[in-house]
């Protein structure tokens, strides 16, 4: 069974990253930070908390790759396609407590002074049963 998950209960729903000033490496912040960096993700199953760290939302910002199995993924995405959701960025993976395939649906945009924002959206989780 497939679950859709209000992303306010798992984490703080808009991570922004503002770069520090090129020429002052060791400046804070030019903005500061909406969130901090890393976010933790609380599995909804277990509890077990996963970091996601803003590398991991930039490497997967518009890509199709999927850490999940086969037919984990293929499941998601048919749930995805049936419910219009699959136009937004994800990041997937198994819970490492339980094994709960995840797959965490995100926008991603310019953010301000050379920086991104990560707007999470939805939240997908399979449960057996």
């Amino acid at each position: 069974m497939i679950s859709l998950i209000n992303p306010e209960l798992s984490f703080n729903k808009t991570i922004s990253e503002h770069r520090k000033d090129r020429l002052n490496p060791d400046s804070k912040s030019v903005y500061p930070l909406d969130y901090d960096l890393p976010f933790d993700y609380t599995c909804s199953n277990c509890g077990y908390k996963v970091s996601i760290k803003n590398k991991d939302l930039e490497k997967h910002s518009k890509s199709n790759y999927s850490n999940l199995k086969k037919a984990d993924k293929l499941e998601i995405e048919e749930y995805l396609i049936s419910k219009k959701l699959d136009k937004f960025s994800f990041l997937d993976f198994e819970c490492p407590e339980c094994n709960l395939p995840i797959r965490i649906l995100f926008e991603s945009y310019p953010g301000g002074f050379c920086g991104m924002t990560y707007e999470i959206k939805h939240v997908i989780e399979i449960k057996n049963g």
